[in-house]
């Protein structure tokens, strides 16, 4: 893949700006093979591989960019390897759907999940571990579907860009400060962040399913995830946070073959295996 930092327009960005950029960049790639398609209440949802188990993979984007189907050869990968079933769901883009509906569709796409599979994992990348760990916030909230555990990878967590990393990673590769900011302001629609659009908001974190999460030192991104994962932890919530030195925004997707990228991989899959086959409290 090519970052889409590198291609963007100097001056004030727009999504239609950065969606006319990213759409270019993805036309380079070869489509993967389509996987299975169902339906939950109006979401589509892309079914791969099968087993009594499942993860919910929520893909990234900013919350405005991305489709379910740009990670099929993922999602197809992760199946065959996990023995299990992988069920992307396509939820709705901002601006044209801001917060919460991302989120919504995404605590349907949980519950067509949860009634056919025995356990579900949910997971996801950059704002699709943002959505993730949202939605471990609404169900628990909300009194289910029951959710084994999260993997957030790298997620986008907070709006409000306050720590250290942000400042320092401002004009960093793949994922910078300009994008982040077109991110959350489509996503928010003018309105003012709760903790189920930035789930760094939230004061309340005990009762969380146990929780895997990663981040690159480089990543804008770092210490919000750095800090949310300690949170984690100082509520009770068994956590395991992996932070990769040297590591930029979706480091592995860039740099797969990189040294830090296999082992990273490699660790992700047995934390997954780890979360789809027993119970994670003894972490």
């Amino acid at each position: 893949m090519i970052p889409l930092t590198a291609h963007l327009p100097d001056g004030p960005l727009s999504v239609a700006a950065v969606r006319a950029v990213d759409d270019r960049l993805r036309a380079l790639v070869e489509p993967a093979v389509a996987p299975r398609v169902a339906g939950a209440d109006g979401v589509a949802l892309r079914v791969h591989g099968t087993g009594p188990a499942c993860v919910l993979w929520i893909h990234g984007g900013g919350m405005f960019l991305g489709a379910a189907e740009y990670d099929d050869a993922f999602c197809c990968d992760l199946a065959a390897a996990l023995g299990a079933t992988v069920v992307a769901v396509d939820y709705r883009l901002a601006p044209e759907h801001p917060h919460p509906a991302p989120l919504h569709d995404c605590r349907t796409a949980l519950a067509w999940c949860a009634a056919r599979h025995e356990r579900v994992v949910v997971a996801g990348g950059s704002a699709g571990g943002g959505l993730a760990a949202a939605l471990c916030l609404l169900t628990r909230d909300e009194g289910g579907p029951a959710i084994a555990a999260a993997h957030l990878y790298y997620p986008m967590l907070d709006d409000r860009h306050e720590t250290p990393s942000a400042a320092e990673n401002a004009d960093a590769p793949v994922w910078n400060r300009r994008l982040a900011d077109v991110a959350w302001e489509a996503y928010l629609g003018g309105r003012t962040a709760d903790a189920y659009a930035a789930p760094a908001r939230a004061e309340n974190l005990r009762g969380l399913p146990p929780t895997y999460l990663d981040t690159g030192g480089l990543d804008l991104f770092r210490d919000e995830d750095a800090g949310y994962a300690r949170r984690l932890a100082e509520a009770g919530v068994p956590t395991v946070f992996e932070l990769v030195p040297g590591g930029v925004h979706a480091f592995e997707v860039y740099d797969p073959a990189a040294e830090a990228s296999i082992a990273t991989r490699e660790r992700r899959l047995a934390a997954l295996r780890r979360s789809l086959r027993e119970d994670f409290r003894t972490w």
